[in-house]
């Protein structure tokens, strides 16, 4: 009997636990470094977790980072050339709705104490934070969440089902209800984009994208106007939406 492709649903969550200890034991060993900071220990214990989980996962699932970050028959260049800027003009429609997605849970569920102190420090546009949040949080999660769970779960379930159950997943690992709504979002477009493409490089310019709006956003770096309804970025986000399904068939239609 053929073996399902690793990882299933609870693989999936197993691996997303195994990658949680991994950054915690590494933020132990490395606490205390001259001449870093706790934003730079934190990015360098992900950097180091995540490079000791994929060197495992790459070696047991006999792949290897081309393949796992470009697995399709068109090139990289003509992938990129075709979806890079429709995919960065949905990024400004994201952020507004996620917006009022927050504003409406934070009204139903205020955030507590601590929660409000960890989304402020995760906003703080130091060196070590903005590397983490704008550079290796897309480039890690994209590879674990896309690259490894969502490819084995295009091969378990339908299309929908792998891309809902993904997105779940990855709203899951963010471990509060506030981020798990706006990752879910977030996880249901980059696993279409990923779907279609069979390419990290536009999930991860899209994550990218996003975590670098709100950042801005949040450390005051924008301006934005939440009073008003922004027009001009849902219009422009419904564009890019029509042109990336009109264009980007599905995997198995080529």
């Amino acid at each position: 009997m053929k073996r399902s492709p690793f990882p299933g649903l609870a693989g999936a969550l197993w691996l997303v636990l195994a990658s949680m200890l991994l950054e915690a034991l590494c933020a132990a060993l490395l606490q205390g470094l001259p001449g870093l900071g706790a934003a730079e220990e934190a990015a360098l214990a992900r950097l180091v977790a995540n490079a000791a989980l994929f060197s495992g996962l790459v070696a047991f699932l006999r792949l290897n980072y081309r393949e796992l970050f470009h697995d399709s028959p068109a090139g990289v260049g003509a992938t990129l050339g075709l979806t890079l800027l429709p995919v960065l003009a949905l990024v400004p429609g994201l952020v507004v709705v996620e917006g009022w997605i927050s504003q409406w849970l934070t009204t139903l569920v205020p955030l507590s104490a601590w929660e409000a102190r960890a989304f402020t420090e995760m906003s703080q546009p130091v060196p070590g934070m903005l590397v983490m949040v704008c550079v290796l949080a897309p480039v890690l999660e994209e590879m674990l969440f896309r690259g490894v769970i969502l490819r084995a779960f295009l091969q378990r379930y339908s299309r929908g089902v792998a891309i809902a159950h993904s997105a779940g997943v990855f709203g899951l690992a963010h471990m509060n209800l506030y981020q798990f709504v706006a990752a879910f979002t977030l996880g249901l477009l980059a696993g279409w984009l990923y779907e279609r493409t069979r390419s990290l490089w536009p999930c991860i310019a899209l994550h990218a994208g996003y975590n670098t709006s709100i950042t801005l956003l949040e450390a005051g770096a924008a301006d934005h106007a939440p009073d008003l309804v922004p027009v001009a970025p849902l219009a422009t986000a419904l564009l890019s939406a029509w042109f990336l399904k009109r264009w980007l068939q599905p995997a198995g239609a080529r």
